[in-house]
């Protein structure tokens, strides 16, 4: 009786342990080439085409956004909102993805973004963008790119401050 109480929580343990490591394969395994060109293929239209039909199927309803110039953006509602103010400003875009390097369920992507501001200003970025893929929808992005190039090539200058005299 004293050994089968011993064997049965080693027993229990082993299901345990191999149950969990089947389930992290499966996680590890997330999306595939496929999967992401397709999602990639409709954020190039919502970007260069102002797909909105795109936009609801690539998105997830509760879309997190992080961009350094304009912080946080929750909600898709908020993030077509600032398509839309992006769409009023510059009239012409092109993304253009470069690469894209996948493991599980992100995805970060090279690509480039040329832009024409109502103002004339030609725009150009280099941009790294890392996205969270849940139920094959983006459900959040962190942009990273140079926002101090951004304002000089939108004519921003940067003056540095005058030197104090100390007293």
């Amino acid at each position: 009786m004293k050994k089968l109480l011993m064997v049965i929580p080693l027993v229990l343990l082993l299901c345990f342990t191999f149950s969990c490591q089947k389930a992290e394969e499966v996680a590890e395994e997330g999306l595939t080439e496929e999967e992401v060109n397709v999602i990639m293929g409709d954020v190039l239209k919502v970007w260069n085409n102002a797909d909105m039909e795109a936009c609801d199927r690539v998105f997830s309803a509760d879309y997190v956004e992080h961009d350094p110039m304009r912080g946080d953006t929750i909600g898709l509602d908020a993030f077509k909102e600032v398509l839309n103010s992006y769409y009023e400003n510059y009239s012409s875009m092109d993304l253009s993805i470069h690469e894209n390097f996948i493991k599980g369920n992100k995805v970060a992507s090279l690509s480039t973004w040329k832009a024409t501001h109502i103002s004339g200003a030609e725009i150009e970025l280099s941009v790294v963008v890392i996205m969270r893929i849940v139920d094959g929808k983006i459900a959040e992005v962190t942009y990273y790119y140079d926002s101090l190039k951004e304002a000089e090539q939108m004519g921003y200058k940067i003056i540095p401050p005058e030197k104090q005299e100390k007293k």
